[in-house]
């Protein structure tokens, strides 16, 4: 792997070539949880109601801000009249497709700057050989993008060593996920945490920047609900009555406790599992709370009755650094 230019480059066409060649569906989510909203945002016309809102939506469960992404290519594209089907199926998983690979590079620059070339190299290659990596960065899923930002998060977290490290970024980018996906406030429960108890300036941590974060991106997120939605709806606190509190995920299935341990993590892990466990082993202590992280986060989704392998995928990228 060459510099950063050189290998953005490769990877964008990597991760192109990964779009158009990934022609499955994986789980209706990734239609009618952002493209199918995002058509209706923009091609709604007056005489009729064009396009399909699941139920969630209709009980506030779910928030724009995702979708709005889509939204805008969607506008883009009519106001340039190209909006035809081809260019509307395609553009938002290529935008999607594009951002993975700034994430993969993220992935290795973070590792590189830790460690060294050939560590992150090592760690580059195992992010591009994941099959569950592979299968779903260049989906409109929630969970892709709740990944992706928890990547670019990574590499501004003041992890012992590191010089990247922005208090105002990585909470930032934390805080954006949590509006998109407010399940991506798990993985980062113990990183905060720790980044609190070594932080000298408690105070100014919060004050500066966790309360200004937090109230930018929740206004943000409340406003463009109530643009969207025509009330005001706080989706995240929905999404956690739901989900958590009344539990009614089970509806969709449900799955034995221990079932992230025996086949979740192990199936999106795949061949890299032996790899990810021996990497364990060897890790310098400080990239102990990584892998506390990933223990915290399935533990934490275990107790939920409805169980999904792609719940768990944020997870992943911390895996490859073990594994790498």
């Amino acid at each position: 792997a060459g510099g950063p230019v050189p290998l953005l480059a490769l990877t964008v066409a990597l991760r192109t070539l990964n779009c158009f060649l990934v022609r499955t569906s994986f789980v209706p989510d990734e239609y009618w949880q952002s493209l199918e909203v995002a058509h209706r945002m923009v091609f709604k016309y007056p005489s009729r109601n064009y396009g399909y809102l699941t139920w969630e939506w209709a009980n506030g469960l779910r928030g724009y801000s995702y979708p709005l992404i889509f939204a805008s290519i969607y506008k883009a594209l009519q106001l340039l009249a190209k909006d035809d089907v081809q260019l509307l199926i395609w553009v938002p998983r290529l935008a999607q497709a594009v951002l993975a690979a700034f994430a993969d590079v993220k992935l290795y620059s973070l590792v590189r700057h830790l460690e060294n070339a050939e560590t992150a190299n090592c760690v580059y290659f195992c992010q591009l050989c994941s099959w569950f990596t592979w299968y779903s960065c260049t989906r409109t899923l929630t969970n892709t993008m709740e990944t992706l930002l928890t990547i670019f998060a990574l590499s501004y977290y003041p992890i012992k060593g590191s010089k990247m490290g922005s208090s105002c970024k990585y909470l930032a980018l934390i805080a954006l996920a949590i509006v998109i996906r407010p399940t991506a406030v798990i993985p980062w429960i113990p990183l905060v945490f720790s980044h609190f108890l070594q932080e000298q300036r408690k105070t100014d941590l919060i004050l500066h920047n966790c309360i200004p974060v937090g109230l930018v991106t929740v206004g943000t997120s409340l406003i463009i609900d109530r643009v969207f939605f025509g009330e005001w709806v706080l989706v995240q606190l929905n999404f956690l009555k739901f989900n958590v509190l009344q539990n009614l995920g089970t509806f969709y299935g449900s799955h034995p406790w221990h079932w992230y341990f025996t086949q979740g993590l192990p199936v999106i892990l795949g061949t890299h599992l032996p790899f990810f466990i021996h990497g364990c082993v060897l890790a310098p202590k400080r990239y102990r709370i990584f892998l506390m992280a990933v223990i915290w986060t399935v533990l934490v989704y275990s107790t939920l009755s409805h169980k999904e392998f792609r719940f768990i995928y944020p997870v992943l990228p911390f895996c490859m650094v073990f594994c790498g």
